[in-house]
């Protein structure tokens, strides 16, 4: 097999993998892979086959123009959720829960270093590539659910792209294959987790805005005073609740 073989198979993400294996040697179409690079780069594209997500096959993922790790343990940034980065740069402090992969939190750390970044996530698989991405950077990271161990009132907005899918609802095969139960299911009606962060910021009387992302059909379901905020394309995505 040449890598001329593989531009023949005009399969944009089997020559992105090619692309990430073969560095050098990609740019030579007529490059012979040796058994071995023939064998791993077939290991790739059965997986890929399999409908494994690219991004989970080559351990990274594209977000707000930067490229961060994943793997099976995070949901994959999606580029819708980049919609909400202009709004948080407003605030000089932010917490993200649910982070994941950590790609918001670190993303507005980034656009502007001044801001006083908080990620946090229940999963401690997630915060291990959370940590993995945000490694030197001044961003403080804790393992909790929701609120629990946060001093709220030491931040002035709060982000949760939190699990907002029924459990009723059929996903896309390489969804509910490959991605984690755990960042996905919210429940019987997919608000459940949601539901609770927003009571608990009552309960505990916090002063601040709280910027969700849910699914465009759950944002009526918020009796809460809100704004609905849209996403690029045009989709009610999130919704912002002042207290």
């Amino acid at each position: 097999m040449k890598i001329i073989d593989i531009f023949k198979l005009q399969n944009k993400e089997k020559i992105e993998i090619a692309k990430a294996l073969f560095k050098d040697a990609y740019t030579n179409a007529n490059y012979t892979l040796k058994p071995s690079e023939r064998k791993k780069i077939n290991t790739y594209f059965k997986r890929l086959d399999k409908k494994e997500p690219i991004e989970y096959i080559l351990k990274k993922a594209n977000f707000y123009g930067r490229t961060f790790f994943v793997n099976k343990n995070v949901l994959i940034p999606r580029v819708e959720t980049e919609s909400i980065i202009p709004y948080l740069l407003k605030f000089d402090s932010v917490i993200d829960i649910g982070t994941g992969s950590g790609a918001v939190g670190i993303t507005i750390k980034k656009e502007n270093p001044d801001i006083n970044v908080l990620i946090t996530d229940i999963s401690t698989k997630s915060i291990y590539v959370a940590k993995k991405n945000a490694k030197g950077m001044d961003i403080k990271i804790i393992h909790t659910d929701l609120t629990n161990k946060i001093p709220i009132n030491e931040y002035k907005c709060i982000f949760a792209n939190l699990p907002y899918i029924s459990n009723m609802d059929t996903l896309d095969e390489s969804v509910k294959n490959y991605e984690p139960f755990i960042a996905l299911y919210g429940g019987l009606n997919g608000i459940e987790i949601i539901l609770r962060l927003i009571q608990e910021l009552h309960t505990k009387k916090w002063n601040g805005t709280l910027l969700l992302e849910m699914d465009p059909q759950q944002i009526s379901l918020i009796k809460e005073n809100k704004t609905i905020i849209k996403d690029q394309f045009g989709y009610n995505r999130f919704i912002q609740i002042d207290y």
